[in-house]
């Protein structure tokens, strides 16, 4: 099969070697610009918002400093994370508070081992993971399609996030009518929105 230039598969793997390449001071850097994009958003009106967890090792968008600012700066805010089914692909938010004990599944992602599960529909803002995006709110995950088929579920006014630590590619080639786009994606130096996607 021909490989183009910015299909799923190369850019996977260009932008897991890019991530894994950063130095642990580049690494602080780009999160700390990451935190602050989160920062300059309008964050008063969402009841609850779903966050992923980071990997350890994978050098991904640290989202437990968003949580604890979140928490902080907003503490009436329900913030909620997911446990994955690995048969079905889907996944069920549940609550995330000072009593959720995490455990590691299968991809070594942390995820509630207790707590109290939420209807999808009830999110007002998520941030979806991805490795990155185009210029047109499109992104590459990891491609177990787990996301794509909980957004599906979420309320369409529900306000989807990425979280990059690198500028956007053009385009990416290989959409299929699953892909489900960004509202807007923050970088460690800018923020993009994509107001056709709502």
């Amino acid at each position: 099969m021909e490989i183009y230039p910015n299909d799923k598969r190369q850019l996977r793997r260009t932008y897991r070697e890019k991530r894994m390449h950063l130095s642990h001071e580049s690494l602080n850097e780009l999160n700390a610009g990451l935190l602050s994009g989160v920062k300059r958003l309008e964050w008063r009106g969402f009841q609850t918002v779903h966050l992923f967890l980071p990997i350890a090792g994978n050098h991904e968008p640290n989202t437990l400093a968003i949580a604890e600012w979140l928490r902080s700066t907003y503490p009436e805010m329900r913030l909620a994370i997911s446990t994955s089914n690995n048969e079905t692909r889907e996944m069920t938010p549940v609550l995330w508070d000072s009593n959720t004990r995490l455990v590691e599944n299968r991809w070594k992602i942390p995820e509630p081992g207790n707590g109290t599960p939420i209807d999808a529909r009830e999110i007002d803002a998520l941030f979806v993971p991805l490795l990155i995006f185009d210029k047109t709110g499109n992104r590459v995950g990891y491609g177990k399609g787990f996301y794509d088929r909980f957004l599906a579920r979420c309320r369409p006014d529900a306000v989807k996030i990425g979280l990059s630590l690198f500028d956007p590619v053009e385009i990416i080639s290989d959409l299929n009518p699953f892909d489900v786009p960004l509202d807007m994606c923050i970088t460690p130096t800018k923020t993009w929105s994509f107001p056709g996607n709502q």
